[in-house]
């Protein structure tokens, strides 16, 4: 949305909000003229106005800023409220009101909170105000405000929750940044309770400053759940509370998607958390306007002044944190509460600064359980102490050092003439280069600098390397080399760092072994950027010579080889890999132009070509665009790649996948792909893909036999373990499928695609009640889409929830109209249906379109409904997999 828009929607909301109720529908229907855009655009503004919102939509501690201190005396509507006796009002809202009361049973006093009686009826208040208390009592953390008990009383319904005497962390903050200490324990505590709520699959939805209370001795706790809800949330069951579209939370707190009215996860969290750092750090928010929808537009569109301008005392590396957690894109941002911990924890350690909870103090933070005790260090006395102690011991050190030195020599002689050879270096990691000032990051040129080595030296024969997609998350500035080398399981790591200034680049390079983090060679380069290549050319041949390779003329040939000599096209070539590599439309979109770009420049770059057709096969794979749209201009720039340099595996395996998915060439494509192994048989994707067509097919003990050999290459990767439990999947082997699964889930809970794959097992062992909620969790981490809600609505009809199962259908269409759909998606809700014939009619359209999908007909289970029917053996040889 434009500012223009903005304007004239801010216009019409202003007006509106002034109006009554009845008043109101005729003035937006009149200010609106007939724009469903423009009034669904203030409706969702009107949705949010603290006029409009329901009570549990607005934290009391908004309408009463010392909520929780208050001794303000009123006249009370109620005296007592079951055991409850009511002291003082404390805050009221559109819903209701929360009251200081004594719990006459155990003696304590509560924040009481209570709904409107008039309100009782209304079902949608009465299931907000009762899933509030669900959410938070199911959360039980030290910085987290408690649920002490729901219940209803004299014809109220009511929350007795833990009644915190404190102050606002707004209030703390009034109008200027906290000490450094203070920022640090409270944003750990914070964290520590967004942390457990995730943890339990609950977001909060509305993080902000005056959501936090921080008690006289210092713990910091997390208020008002009114805006939570369970990120699997059932569809079917309760998701009128938080439609998609309706725009819900504070505008200077939420996320882009938030404000957007989309569907959020973990990440809109780390954006307002973000947002309350960033306050504390400057005594201000990043994103407040005058009105709410200048507001908003700001939180959608306008980049933020960094934490280092306004706040020169803060330390460097919390600007990047901040930065990192208000990233515009959520792929962009932390992916887990715990990640942004670990960088704030690590700021406190590099800036020497002792995290206080005024008054205590810490050194160590356990997400888990909240503060550890505080580590006391040596004094000056002891340490004098210390250093006398020491001064007679060395002297006759001193004087007997000659035949110490001497029996040192001799016993390492006889050590290196007696104990076995080191380990052959087999297997190495090259690892995002990191900046040698943080301040001045350029991550595409980093992961570009990694990349660009990888490719080289997997040219190796006798080393396997490790391949970007294994290595991109070590991009942390505060990664330890040989940590992450024992977690990648290989001997040696590449780690480098950059250093730009004007045209000047220094690059430092080691190499680390990894079984004792022993740095078997450093080096520092000094060039200017334009002779870049010749940095990673120095590189190159110092790693292969302290890997001690013995390279063939044909290696050594391509260890040096440079595909492009223009320094501008490779900067886009790094660009578009960059973007590639969020897995996002967005990126594949953006890799797409920035590949082009550099082979406008140079139009004999054949890695960029490699780069384009990656890029067009994932739109079309990830259905952003038709087969026929991204497809068939992957095989051209494929095609155009391997005329240039026929030695890249890289081409030979993005060409296989076109041959497989869109062309239905089996035999081109088998071709394609052990031409690219032939050439790097170190090349993980290349085994993976090999295996998908030897899956399709029907021939599994290949496709399992090459899917483990991709693991070995890349042993942490989700993507191989999953496909192996796919492999199960299509040869019916259910149990080892799960298993499989459930590894793959232990490794990242949080990825759509394994619970999606999961549910699919479950259908298959008609599981149906368990199917759906894996589907459930799956739908909000998978984006836009199309597999999940179709196989939850396939679900939904093979369970007899036809009404379900009809709605779904109705969505996919609608949502056709905006972006592509595979048809298969629709064709298999109706099999489950039992409608064969509009089955069939869907899945004419699907091979009408190159649905890949269709890749798949011979293995698929979910086809089998359909496998007795003539018309079925009739596609299978349209496609060319007939028995």
């Amino acid at each position: 949305m434009n500012l223009q828009r903005f304007e004239q929607v801010d216009e019409i909301f202003q007006a509106a909000v002034e109006l009554d109720a009845d008043r109101r529908a005729a003035f937006l229907d009149q200010a609106c003229a007939g724009d469903l855009a423009l009034r669904r655009e203030v409706d969702a503004l009107l949705a949010v106005d603290e006029r409009a919102k329901s009570f549990i939509e607005t934290p009391a501690l908004d309408e009463s800023p010392d909520l929780m201190t208050s001794d303000q005396s009123s006249t009370l509507a109620w005296e007592s409220v079951g055991p409850f006796k009511i002291v003082a009002l404390l805050g009221a809202g559109g819903m209701g009101e929360v009251y200081l009361a004594e719990d006459t049973r155990l003696g304590r006093n509560v924040a009481l909170k209570l709904l409107r009686p008039d309100l009782i009826g209304a079902s949608q208040s009465r299931q907000r105000f009762i899933r509030e208390a669900r959410l938070a009592s199911a959360l039980d953390h030290p910085n987290i405000c408690t649920i002490h008990e729901i219940g209803e009383a004299e014809g109220l319904l009511f929350i007795a929750m833990q009644y915190v005497e404190g102050k606002t962390l707004a209030q703390l903050i009034g109008a200027r940044p906290l000490a450094m200490d203070g920022l640090l324990s409270i944003g750990l505590q914070v964290g520590a309770g967004l942390a457990a709520a995730h943890a339990r699959g609950i977001i909060h939805r509305d993080v902000k400053s005056n959501n936090i209370i921080v008690t006289s001795n210092g713990q910091a706790k997390v208020l008002d759940f009114g805006l939570a809800k369970p990120l699997h949330e059932d569809k079917g069951k309760g998701s009128e509370l938080s439609h998609s579209g309706l725009v819900m939370g504070t505008p200077a707190y939420m996320s882009p998607e938030q404000a957007r009215g989309e569907r959020v996860d973990r990440r809109s969290d780390i954006f307002s958390f973000g947002v309350v750092i960033y306050e504390m750090a400057t005594g201000r928010t990043p994103f407040a306007e005058r009105s709410r929808a200048e507001t908003m537009n700001a939180v959608i569109n306008r980049p933020h002044a960094p934490v280092a301008e306004l706040n020169d005392g803060a330390p460097a590396r919390l600007s990047q944190v901040v930065d990192r957690a208000l990233a515009k894109e959520p792929a962009d941002r932390y992916q887990s509460i715990e990640e942004m911990i670990s960088d704030l924890r690590n700021i406190a350690a590099q800036a020497g600064i002792r995290v206080r909870r005024l008054g205590y103090e810490l050194d160590t933070y356990d997400a888990k359980h909240g503060l550890t005790a505080h580590y006391e260090p040596p004094r000056q006395t002891l340490m004098s102490r210390s250093v006398s102690w020491f001064k007679r011991p060395m002297r006759r050190v001193a004087m007997a050092l000659p035949a110490i030195v001497t029996l040192a020599l001799l016993a390492y002689f006889l050590w290196q003439k007696h104990s076995p050879p080191a380990p052959t270096i087999k297997s190495i990691a090259v690892l995002p280069f990191k900046p040698l000032v943080a301040a001045n990051r350029d991550e595409s040129l980093e992961l570009g600098m990694a990349d660009t080595l990888i490719a080289r030296l997997s040219n190796l024969g006798e080393i396997n390397v490790r391949p970007i997609s294994a290595v991109r998350k070590y991009a942390g500035l505060e990664q330890d080399a040989a940590s992450a080398g024992r977690e990648q399981k290989v001997d040696a790591v590449v780690d480098g760092q950059l250093q730009q200034s004007g045209d000047k680049i220094r690059v430092t390079v080691r190499l680390v072994r990894v079984r004792d983090g022993a740095t078997l060679f450093a080096s520092q380069i000094d060039e200017k950027m334009t002779d870049i290549f010749a940095v990673q050319d120095s590189i190159s041949e110092r790693v292969a010579g302290a890997l001690a390779v013995k390279l063939s003329p044909n290696e050594k040939e391509r260890l040096a080889k440079r595909h492009t000599e223009n320094t501008d096209a490779y900067r886009l070539y790094l660009l578009g890999r960059y973007h590639l590599n969020r897995l996002t439309d967005d990126g594949f979109l953006k890799g797409r132009d920035y590949f082009q770009q550099a082979i406008d420049i140079d139009a004999n770059y054949a890695l960029a070509y490699v780069g384009l057709a990656d890029a067009y096969n994932r739109l079309s794979g990830w259905n952003a665009l038709p087969p026929k749209d991204g497809f068939q201009k992957a095989r051209a720039a494929a095609m155009k790649a391997i005329d240039l340099d026929d030695r890249l595996a890289e081409a030979h395996t993005s060409l296989g996948a076109v041959r497989l998915f869109y062309d239905w060439d089996w035999q081109g494509a088998e071709t394609e792909f052990r031409r690219a192994l032939e050439i790097n048989q170190s090349y993980s994707d290349a085994h993976q893909m090999y295996s998908y067509y030897l899956s399709a097919m029907g021939r599994f003990d290949e496709a399992l036999a090459e899917m483990k050999r991709a693991q070995d290459l890349d042993p942490i990767s989700l993507e191989k373990v999953a496909g192996i439990a796919e492999i199960f999947f299509f040869r019916r082997q259910y149990d080892q499928a799960t298993d499989r699964y459930q590894k793959a889930l232990e490794m990242d809970p949080n990825s759509g695609f394994t619970h999606w794959a999961l549910g699919n097992v479950y259908l298959q062992r008609r599981m149906y009640k368990e199917a759906i909620g894996q589907y459930q969790k799956s739908i909000p981490l998978s984006g836009e889409s199309p597999d999940e809600p179709a196989s939850l609505g396939y679900a939904y009809a093979l369970s007899g929830k036809r009404q379900e199962a009809q709605q779904v259908l109705a969505e996919l269409k609608e949502r056709s109209k905006r972006r592509y759909i595979p048809p298969t998606s629709l064709a298999i809700i109706y099999s489950g249906l039992g409608e064969k014939d509009q089955a069939f009619a869907w899945l004419d359209k699907a091979y009408d379109g190159r649905d890949s999908l269709l890749v798949l007909l011979k293995v698929e289970p979910m086809f089998d409904g359909l496998r007795d029917d003539p018309r079925f053996d009739n596609l299978l040889q349209r496609v060319g997999l007939a028995q």
